[in-house]
């Protein structure tokens, strides 16, 4: 294994540790990985956990009527976290309205997905300083 070091907050190192003590976790170390593992089996079609007990550790964790649902778009059939990079990215590239032009192409204007990608959209455009057409 690789040694890796990572600064996190106060709070959610607390929490980790309560999680450990609580039971859910035998160590630090082990939640840190399976969070990593976890999110990167979501992310990627092709990576493949290597933690011990993984599939153990998500069945007591995410209990199965409470399995976190993909992160897709059903009506669209795109990766919601390939969205969220496309319109990341038009932002980054000052095109704002190109972004906005992928959410209405790509989203129905009620779902839930085309209200985070619009939220983010604004976020982003705070973050970069990037002007929207007739908005503040």
């Amino acid at each position: 294994m690789v040694k890796s070091t990572v600064r996190f907050s106060e709070s959610t190192v607390e929490e980790i540790e309560s999680l450990v003590a609580e039971g859910v976790f035998e160590s630090k170390s082990e939640f840190y990985r399976f969070a990593s593992e976890y999110i990167l089996d979501q992310l990627s079609d092709s990576y493949d956990p290597s933690t011990v007990d993984f599939d153990d550790i998500k069945a007591d964790v995410f209990p199965e009527d409470q399995i976190i649902e993909s992160a897709e778009d059903h009506e669209s059939g795109l990766p919601f976290f390939e969205s969220v990079a496309t319109v990341r990215r038009f932002v980054v590239r000052g095109n704002p309205d190109d972004a906005e032009d992928f959410i209405d192409h790509h989203y129905a204007t009620s779902s839930r997905d085309a209200l985070l990608l619009e939220e983010l959209l604004e976020l982003y455009c705070h973050q970069y300083g990037v002007d929207r057409d007739g908005r503040d």
